[in-house]
């Protein structure tokens, strides 16, 4: 029983702890930063993230610098 409460109380705690992200990078043609998509993430997941929104540098060939915000 105890285990249980320690586990429901770890991840209550996990979840509360989520912040909203938003993947921003910069247009090489214009210099202007452009907004991508906003995640919801805690800590945990937002390394794995952080690396999608870079990723979109490779993808499209006019974004640089990407990375996520607060």
């Amino acid at each position: 029983m105890k285990k249980g409460i320690i586990l429901l109380s770890l991840l209550a705690w996990l979840s509360s702890c989520k912040k909203e992200y938003t993947c921003v990078c910069t247009v090489i043609s214009t210099g202007e930063r452009s907004e991508g998509d906003k995640i919801k993430t805690g800590n945990l997941e937002k390394e794995g993230y952080e690396e999608a929104c870079k990723s979109n540098e490779s993808v499209y060939s006019d974004l640089k610098d990407c990375h996520l915000e607060e």
